[in-house]
């Protein structure tokens, strides 16, 4: 399908060159095109693509200076400059600032896909190494935790990727909003379409329409260019809008036929433009709060409330965190190569009494922290942040000193399930609904750690095998 071709930019400001290439190209690469200088820049500042091709003779800037601009947004994409110029002068230049190669307008059909499928080889090779950590960056960035609310929150997210329904967001800054967005974003039918992620709270308010819907040239005194907003270069794919409540009241309106008609005006423009983007919308303030003060319209909120996410805060699913903690560790020990095995339970103790209130974002923080600083590839409570230590009591919650990680784990889920058997006067299905996993499943990690009913054999006394790396970790 076209939509899944390989995507290159051409900009030139004939029409007829245009059109030829969009021919070359038809079944065997996907063509977006800019007709002047300032237009490529402006998707180039949205996008990024493995190869430009590049018109010498534009309208609005000079073309070896349109080179240089787009290296600098994206020096890893390899450029073919196209010139009217018989002479060698402007092609050698070119190449000298970076260009891939030159051809001569009239170019040759077959020449030019040679050059093109050479360039992008070469492309893909220099991109290698920063595709692959982008990768493991974002396979790190998931959802982590065992816990009831956590499990509820991923069977949502399955149900809702399936559909194009609008989703609403919410919980405290930090939770995991974004990575929520992307989970659904990730298992959807659009999940090879553009991901756009906006904070409407970073952009200044007077830019923010021509950001999300984009300009006409000549709109206002600085639109010396034709520009995307967001939501056309989300096209096809998912836009999420980060910090919903910050959207001024007039842009509510026009988000509102948005989601309503399914088309935007771009600043300075009488042209309804058709767009296909599920939106999803995140918010850190209670927008039904906002409703009844008059600052959020209510017709707003009832549309992009259709399908409702709350991610919890860290503070209520506190048994998460050694979970997340070693996934942290495991991830920014690559990333600092650093060797640390383990963190001390003493300093587990203490994130446990915390009250972390930037949620998990403060505790992936706090764990790049103490890599930094540790010494001799050993973390000591002098080296946590000292408004962790002054909160902490170290109430000693997984009660024990010095175990490594895995074991410290199995204790740790030992007392958990023994405390939910308290709590469900030994009844293993009441027990079993309360930790969030299936009866059969709680049997098994009862056997496995040793834990006896009342009724029941002592326990034994052995140490049981430690669980397999990452069990249950990862809902998504």
């Amino acid at each position: 399908m076209k939509d899944h071709l390989l995507e290159i930019l051409a900009v030139d400001d004939d029409p007829g060159v245009i059109k030829s290439l969009n021919a070359v190209f038809e079944g065997v690469y996907k063509l977006q095109s800019a007709t002047n200088a300032g237009e490529c820049l402006s998707i180039l500042d949205s996008r990024s693509f493995p190869l430009l091709i590049l018109d010498l003779g534009l309208p609005d800037m000079d073309g070896l200076e349109l080179l240089r601009k787009s290296k600098e947004i994206n020096p890893a994409m390899e450029i073919i400059v196209l010139t009217a110029n018989t002479s060698l002068e402007s092609g050698v230049e070119a190449m000298r600032l970076g260009a891939y190669d030159y051809m001569v307008k009239p170019f040759d059909v077959d020449k030019l896909m040679l050059v093109v499928q050479n360039a992008l080889e070469k492309a893909g090779l220099k991109s290698e190494v920063s595709f692959h950590r982008t990768v493991n960056r974002e396979k790190a960035r998931k959802l982590i935790g065992r816990t009831h609310a956590m499990r509820e929150l991923a069977e949502m997210i399955n149900k809702v990727a399936e559909n194009n329904a609008t989703v609403l967001i919410t919980g405290e800054s930090g939770t995991g909003k974004e990575i929520v967005a992307r989970e659904i974003f990730q298992q959807s039918e659009r999940k090879d379409q553009p991901f756009v992620p906006v904070n409407c709270g970073a952009i200044p308010t007077e830019l923010m329409e021509s950001e999300l819907f984009g300009h006409e040239k000549g709109s206002f005194t600085s639109a010396s260019y034709m520009r995307m907003g967001k939501f056309e270069i989300a096209n096809h794919g998912t836009i999420f809008l980060d910090e919903i409540s910050a959207l001024p009241f007039n842009l509510q309106v026009k988000l509102l036929r948005v989601l309503q008609e399914r088309t935007i005006e771009r600043v300075g423009g009488v042209k309804q433009i058709p767009i296909d983007v599920r939106i999803i919308a995140a918010t850190n303030l209670n927008l039904a709060d906002m409703v009844k003060r008059g600052t959020f319209r209510e017709d707003l909120y009832y549309r992009l409330n259709i399908v409702l996410l709350s991610v919890p805060p860290l503070r209520e699913r506190r048994h998460d965190i050694p979970l997340l903690a070693k996934h942290f560790l495991t991830l920014y020990n690559k990333e600092f190569h650093r060797r640390i095995r383990e963190i001390p339970m003493e300093i587990l103790n203490f994130f446990h009494t915390y009250d972390w209130k930037g949620n998990v974002r403060e505790l992936e923080n706090v764990i790049q922290r103490l890599l930094v600083v540790a010494k001799d590839n050993t973390i000591k409570i002098s080296d946590l942040p000292i408004e962790i230590t002054k909160q902490g009591d170290s109430k000693n919650l997984i009660t024990e000193d010095d175990l490594p990680m895995d074991e410290a784990l199995i204790r740790f889920e030992r007392d958990y399930i023994r405390k939910a058997l308290s709590k469900a006067n030994n009844s293993r299905n009441d027990a079993a609904e309360i930790l969030g996993i299936h009866r059969n499943t709680l049997n098994n990690r009862m056997k496995v750690l040793g834990i006896a009913e009342p009724d029941e054999a002592t326990p034994s006394t052995t140490t049981p095998p430690s669980p397999q790396e990452g069990e249950g970790t990862s809902p998504s």
